[in-house]
């Protein structure tokens, strides 16, 4: 199989998708130890900061009428703390 994906530069969510898509084939088809992927790891500091934030985040949400004991609000932090990850293992490429 081959695909190509067209980038315009132009288009900040495009580029997003285009990233997206590139991922799925190369954790299909791809080594997954090449690239960084879904596996997070922290130390020991960070973790204990990343903890601090998701505290704060939950007191700001219940303060706002959120609910912070939901999945979602858990899963939308955890998946910012991926991007996040992932992000800075993409500029070490």
């Amino acid at each position: 199989m081959k695909v190509t994906l067209v980038v315009d530069t132009e288009d900040m969510e495009g580029i997003g998708d285009t990233l997206k898509i590139a991922n799925h084939f190369y954790r299909k088809y791809g080594r997954s130890e090449h690239l960084p992927g879904r596996k997070v790891t922290y130390g020991k500091i960070n973790l204990i900061k990343m903890l601090r934030e998701y505290s704060r985040l939950c007191v700001e949400a219940h303060e706002q009428g959120e609910d912070p004991h939901s999945l979602r609000f858990a899963k939308e932090f955890a998946e910012m703390q991926f991007d996040r990850q992932r992000d800075k293992d993409l500029s070490r490429l």
